[in-house]
């Protein structure tokens, strides 16, 4: 009984997903769906919170196929929060631009928290192929919800091409690997002789198909062809969640692959170079960007490096990357939702004295950009540190020192539209509520971060992924 109460967050995001499409056939109570969406939202929160302090141990449930309880309800908390804030979001631009319609997207919204929810507890093969996917899906209805804005079409076009070839790369290898073990349970492939293997063509096709798959997913340098027109582009109060959503799609399957095969030393080195490139790569592109939408893109092929260098960092770094791909998400979904309370794509010009005249919405979008650039003592400077410290620590020197110089390159793009808004000037946004809730978890984040991390690191330990494989 203890398994099934720990996946209640999966059944609770999912009941509110598909109640609120029930209750949006009815024309009538269509205004109700906001308020019903966010319920559930936070109500997820509040369950994920509750089992993860109350079950802090993991139990295997539907026939081992998920885990419930502890690490996973604890994730489940920070998928239903980021939702919240996408949900706010997407509301206020509903309401200002979609008129009757579009409403479909709040409690599909919840459709994908509750996949996500579902994939970061799985413990078989299907159900993470499907949970992933289904998150895939949804994501690409929100990009095109905006049909009739100039960027939308073609963002959601090349997302779901794209993304799609990420798919089935990832679907072969994942193939691939079914073929060499006989098994899709997770716990079984650990404890397969994987040394036995790597000489073979088979097993080296199977993790170069799963890593291309995954590396398109991450947004990861040279695979990030994608990420900038469909994040700067897309429908501008949805984008926030589906750079949150994305990142943690991959993160969470990254984690399970690279927690059950046995991966190489020059593989793992490999990664990590790759992430250091990217990671430069994506903070100078973003310098040159005429609009901070676009800026932050860019930005998001970034931090896709610097959630590389931690998930092939050993069990440490793999912690490290999921917590900084949920600190993440819930930054980008307040800065990117922040942007589209502007109509048109945000030059930098318009930000100009931003802060005198609106300075509640110029100091949350001050805020979610300092996070994001790493400045102490907010929460986007804890989880690089995390991310850099275990990737030092595995011996990934050079392309830690090279993820550094890239994050110092990316406080120019972050901080210039900080400065614009504190400059004098006419900016021309309206004024509208700022999010308090995410600003002061961010704050808080960064000011005590020892209470999430050292929750998150023991809830980690309980679930058995500091064990060593055999």
């Amino acid at each position: 009984m203890q398994g099934y109460l720990g996946i209640l967050p999966v059944g609770w995001l999912a009941l509110g997903g598909v109640s609120g499409l029930l209750l949006g056939t009815f024309r009538k109570a269509r205004r109700l769906l906001y308020g019903w969406s966010l319920a559930f939202a936070l109500g997820g929160v509040a369950l994920g919170a509750y089992l993860s302090w109350k079950v802090p141990m993991p139990s295997s449930t539907f026939f081992g196929m998920a885990w419930g309880g502890g690490l996973y309800s604890f994730v489940s908390a920070g998928i239903g929060f980021i939702s919240a804030i996408g949900l706010s979001f997407l509301h206020y631009h509903l309401r200002q631009h979609g008129g009757d319609r579009g409403w479909e997207a709040l409690p599909l919204s919840l459709l994908m928290a509750a996949a996500l929810t579902a994939l970061s507890a799985s413990n078989h093969l299907i159900l993470s192929v499907v949970a992933l996917e289904t998150v895939s899906l949804g994501a690409y209805v929100l990009a095109a919800l905006s049909w009739e804005d100039r960027f939308a079409p073609e963002a959601a076009v090349k997302y779901f091409l794209l993304s799609t070839l990420g798919f089935v790369l990832l679907l072969f290898g994942l193939s691939y690997l079914y073929g060499i073990s006989g098994t899709l349970y997770l716990h079984h492939l650990r404890i397969l002789k994987w040394e036995a293997w790597q000489g073979s063509g088979l097993y080296i096709l199977a993790l170069s198909f799963i890593g291309m798959g995954l590396f398109v997913k991450l947004s990861v340098f040279p695979f990030h062809w994608w990420a900038p027109d469909v994040y700067g582009g897309a429908t501008p109060g949805a984008t926030g969640m589906l750079v949150a959503f994305g990142k943690l799609n991959a993160t969470f399957l990254a984690v399970q692959i690279l927690h059950v095969v046995k991966i190489p030393a020059a593989w793992l080195m490999g990664g990590a170079v790759l992430g250091a490139i990217s990671a430069l790569y994506g903070n100078l592109s973003a310098l040159g960007q005429p609009t901070l939408q676009r800026a932050l893109a860019y930005s998001s092929v970034a931090h896709g490096g610097y959630l590389l260098l931690g998930l092939v960092s050993g069990a440490e770094g793999r912690l490290q990357a999921q917590a900084y791909a949920m600190v993440y998400g819930i930054m980008s979904s307040l800065a990117f939702g922040l942007l589209a309370l502007a109509a048109e794509p945000l030059e930098y010009k318009a930000l100009r004295g931003l802060g005198y005249q609106k300075p509640t919405y110029a100091i949350a979008l001050a805020v979610a950009l300092a996070s994001l650039s790493g400045l102490p003592p907010f929460a986007g400077f804890f989880a690089k540190y995390a991310v850099f410290a275990s990737a030092f620590r595995a011996g990934h020197v050079g392309a830690t020192i090279a993820a550094i110089v890239a994050a110092v390159i990316g406080y120019f793009y972050y901080w210039r539209p900080i400065a614009w808004m504190f400059q004098p000037g006419e900016g021309h946004l309206p004024v509208r509520t700022a999010l308090a809730t995410g600003t002061i978890v961010l704050l808080i984040l960064g000011v005590i971060p020892a209470i999430v991390w050292g929750w998150m690191d023991y809830l980690y330990g309980l679930a058995g992924y500091f064990q060593t494989q055999p």
